[in-house]
């Protein structure tokens, strides 16, 4: 419970419907960051007495900056852009609070996230015994469904975790909430929570210092310079602080030479990468089903296949960046995740 409208809602929905629940609110930033600060703990704590049920609070910062806020800070230093959120569920939510639900002896984890979890039946090796397993997929309302950020949590935890809030729309939650009488915080952000006023830059650099080099087009050509290579992403564009005819952005990081490489938008496609770290959701083989992959949250689907740890695309994509996660679909549920390198 984070005193924010979903995770009220949520847990008030599953009070409804009988279930013994119990909140916690997870410390894991000092005030300075957009998450946990004191506002928010006093107002989860006073939502969970709305509606009668136990409070706690389990301070897991240590383990946030070593695998989340470490993490990110590293993936920066090698010229990469990774995902804090998705981290995050992987490593702390589902993962060092994970062991802690055990101790309290809970059946179910259940989050304010906008996910589902569907049970599909395959045939696997017999036809004649099919067999049934559990999915990750999309909210109902596709604005605001999660799963993209949860596709690194282990498959083995699905049937322990419950998404109250897989079913309906944002407006539809809110409207609880109010006709409830909750008195959460509704906010939207896309900022990273640990990072005060959204700079992810400044938050970077403050960390990781200043490193110098040059911005470069694809001869070598010296057009500008930069503070550190790991303040700039593929596919960026503005903040370059460079002139050109037509517009420039970020097509490499070379973190050999120090330089960032910037090119015309044509020079961002790409139709294939490697997967890192990858988590399937599945045993069955995937060559068999018709498959769409995300290379971030807000992009399209594109329809791809896979070879082993290569997610081959039917065709280009802008900006395909190391990093950030790749993730594969079959129609609305996610069959298999990673991290993306070129």
């Amino acid at each position: 419970m984070s005193g924010g409208v979903d995770s009220s809602v949520a847990a008030l929905l599953l009070k409804q419907q009988g279930y013994e629940v119990q909140g916690f609110t997870l410390r894991m930033w000092t005030d300075e960051g957009r998450c946990c600060s004191k506002e928010d703990i006093q107002v989860a704590i006073q939502i969970a007495g709305k509606i009668g049920i136990p409070h706690t609070i389990i301070d897991i910062r240590k383990e946030f900056e070593a695998e989340v806020v470490s993490c990110f800070l590293e993936g920066y230093r090698q010229g990469r852009t990774p995902n804090p959120c998705a981290i995050c569920n992987q490593r702390i939510r589902f993962g060092s609070f994970w062991k802690q639900v055990d101790s309290f002896g809970a059946k179910y984890l259940a989050t304010g996230h906008y996910a589902r979890i569907k049970p599909v039946s395959f045939s696997g090796g017999d036809p004649e015994t099919p067999q049934e397993e559990l999915l990750l997929a999309r909210a109902k309302d596709r604005l605001k469904s999660q799963e993209y950020f949860l596709s690194l949590i282990s498959k083995e935890y699905l049937g322990r975790i419950l998404f109250p809030l897989g079913d309906l729309t944002k407006p539809q939650v809110r409207e609880i909430a109010r006709d409830n009488d909750l008195p959460v915080i509704d906010r939207e952000s896309q900022d990273i929570c640990f990072i005060p006023g959204g700079d992810t830059a400044r938050f970077i650099c403050n960390h990781l210092g200043d490193t110098p080099g040059d911005i470069v087009d694809a001869e070598g050509k010296v057009l500008g310079r930069h503070r550190g290579i790991w303040c700039h992403t593929i596919g960026q564009r503005k903040g370059l602080g460079i002139a050109a005819k037509e517009p420039l952005f970020v097509v490499k990081l070379d973190m050999q030479n120090n330089r960032v490489v910037v090119g015309p938008r044509s020079a961002l496609a790409g139709d294939h990468f490697r997967l890192l770290n990858i988590n399937k959701f599945t045993d069955r083989n995937l060559t068999d089903l018709p498959l769409t992959c995300k290379i971030r949250y807000a992009t399209p689907e594109v329809g791809c296949r896979i070879e082993g740890d290569e997610v081959i695309l039917k065709h280009p994509v802008d900006a395909i960046t190391p990093g950030q996660l790749g993730v594969t679909y079959w129609e609305d549920k996610v069959v298999m995740a990673g991290i993306i390198d070129i």
